[in-house]
């Protein structure tokens, strides 16, 4: 039996040349093994095998644009911890996090926005 970590890097060896082809033939044993709701479980695995092969996606969400300068900054960082030698970097911009920076890696996530810290408090209070 194929397990989703052979059919993750079965994908990530295809990526990006035959992207179509490997995502649909992805999707296809996914339905065949009755497993349609998974497929978020082997997008999270396919970027794991390509972290680990050096290529990193990575999320950091601000209340605000990132400058020019702190976007490095935070390229930079994200090479340092990660190892990674490409990295592509999705920033979005979502005023609910009030202030303070949100990233996200296919192995972890780094929450120190305010909106969260805020959360937290509450939930100590009511605790």
């Amino acid at each position: 039996m194929i397990t989703r970590t052979q059919v993750a890097e079965y994908v990530a060896d295809r990526l990006p040349a035959e992207r179509p082809a490997a995502v649909q033939s992805a999707a296809a044993w996914l339905v065949s093994c009755g497993r349609p709701r998974q497929a978020s479980y082997l997008a999270r695995d396919v970027a794991k095998v390509l972290a680990e092969r050096g290529y990193v996606y990575a999320r950091v969400t601000t209340a605000r644009p990132l400058s020019t300068t702190v976007r490095g900054s935070v390229e930079a960082f994200l090479r340092q911890a990660t190892g990674a030698r490409e990295l592509e970097l999705e920033a979005l911009v979502e005023p609910a996090v009030i202030g303070g920076v949100r990233l996200e890696i296919p192995t972890a996530e780094l929450d120190a926005t305010v909106r969260h810290r805020l959360a937290k408090l509450v939930e100590g209070v009511d605790a």
